[in-house]
């Protein structure tokens, strides 16, 4: 006899012993360690079907509602079940907790409110199913099949998920929480109202998936396909967005408070600053680096969708994120007594506070404003303080008259030529000052008017 049909024979020996053990009236459950070993054993629809023959009542180990192994409420805990093919079989309300399942079939089985909690079902078969509150906390499901299945209200928490593909399975209000599920498949899946909180999503693909008021809070969706989802009400604070492909979606019912978007692809993304919670989560982690990417995206999108308030506010957010960044590298640089470094990045930080300062990066005509104003007084204070401004026509004493001094430096920061106001300069320092401020009304003009270019522009 032929190696394979040696083990199809002994296969088919310990099915036939099984099923006679089920049939016995003295059964009443599996227990022990060979009751337990199921491994490879054909049990599903097909086979057993086959066996039924013309009695017409059904043997105890079959399901006629169900048209599968009877198995319901039964006790396979910590059961050997690697290869064993259970398609269509009737496992609700089974304790399945532990059991070594990997490859195993479930394809089209009822499994609801049966328990998998720690189960090791890697590579198993579970299309189709019916299985609402079904418990696989703590399982390992990597490359486990899901498409198609009706899950409803399951628990797949800290569960190991990686490579499992739910494609078009109905998930609704279904726990993941703190699973781990990189490269995991949901195209076409019904997701809505499923908790995913702190779930490891990295590069999973939801393509066409339905999301609608999704716990996403704290998940790390970097490199995910998230094409064509639907997110209306989804929770995606703190959510790790990098790198993720956000093209065209409608975020704008979305928490989106302190979520990451560094090398995230957005363009016509409907989206809000006020749902940002003030600060995206790279900054608040103080990775000042990639808040500025994070920033730089943002600034991108809101152009696209013609909004320009929104995009200046990214943009003056990136520029401020420069600033903190060489801040923190000018701090480290002198903790390490390294001056050439200290003195760079510190220049770094003076420059970018000082361009906020005075036009908050070229965004606001108010800071000008505000600049002209003040440069006035203190040049007003400086010609006091010289005794070089001399009336025309005096007794050549200096003047200190409050109105002569600022309206002598108010006309002064506006005119390219000193003002003829019946007060003249004297003296080098003064003359000196007056070329100073000047230069610096001239510079302050062009600023003004290049920041009120753009905002005709917008």
């Amino acid at each position: 006899m032929e190696p394979d049909a040696e083990e199809t024979a002994a296969a088919r020996a310990r099915v036939d012993a099984l099923l006679a053990r089920l049939e016995s009236a003295a059964f009443i459950g599996f227990s022990g360690g060979e009751a337990r070993d199921l491994g490879g054993l054909p049990l599903g629809r097909e086979a057993l079907a086959a066996r039924l023959g013309d009695t017409p009542q059904p043997p105890a180990w079959w399901d006629p509602k169900q048209a599968g192994f009877a198995l319901a409420g039964a006790d396979l805990s910590d059961a050997h079940l690697e290869d064993t093919d259970l398609t269509g079989a009737n496992l609700a309300g089974a304790n399945l907790a532990g059991a070594l399942g990997r490859s195993a079939g479930f394809a089209g089985a009822t499994v609801e409110e049966a328990n998998f909690a720690g189960a090791d079902l890697s590579g198993a078969r579970f299309t189709g199913i019916a299985g609402g509150e079904a418990n696989f906390d703590d399982a390992m499901l990597e490359d486990a099949h899901f498409g198609g299945a009706a899950m409803r209200f399951a628990k797949l928490r800290r569960a190991l998920l990686d490579g499992a593909n739910f494609d078009g399975a109905d998930l609704w209000g279904a726990d993941f929480t703190g699973a781990d599920a990189d490269y995991t498949h949901f195209r076409g899946a019904r997701l809505d109202e499923v908790k995913l909180v702190g779930v490891n999503l990295t590069y999973a693909d939801f393509e066409g998936a339905s999301l609608k008021k999704t716990q996403l809070s704290g998940s790390r969706l970097r490199g995910a396909n998230l094409t064509g989802v639907k997110l209306d009400g989804a929770d995606l604070s703190g959510a790790d967005l990098s790198e993720t492909s956000l093209v065209r979606l409608n975020l704008s019912t979305c928490d989106l408070r302190h979520a990451r978007f560094a090398g995230a692809w957005l363009n016509g993304t409907r989206m809000r600053v006020d749902q940002l919670g003030g600060a995206v989560g790279e900054e608040i982690a103080r990775d000042y680096v990639a808040a500025q990417a994070s920033y730089l995206a943002l600034e991108q999108n809101f152009k696209s969708i013609g909004s320009q308030d929104a995009a200046s506010w990214a943009y003056k957010r990136g520029r401020r994120m420069g600033r903190f960044h060489a801040g923190a590298q000018a701090r480290a640089a002198w903790e390490k007594r390294m001056g050439p470094d200290l003195a760079r990045h510190g220049y770094q930080w003076v420059a970018d506070r000082f361009v906020e300062w005075l036009c908050d990066y070229g965004e606001s005509l108010s800071r000008i404003a505000r600049a002209f104003v003040i440069l006035i007084f203190v040049f007003a204070v400086l010609y006091g303080l010289t005794g070089g401004l001399i009336p025309e026509g005096g007794d050549g004493r200096a003047t200190y008259n409050p109105l002569d001094l600022v309206s002598y430096s108010a006309l002064n920061m506006m005119t390219a030529n000193p003002p003829e106001i019946g007060v003249k300069p004297v003296g080098r320092v003064t003359n000196l000052l007056v070329g100073i401020e000047g230069a610096a009304g001239i510079i302050l003009m062009g600023l003004f008017g290049f920041v009120l270019g753009n905002r005709l522009r917008r």
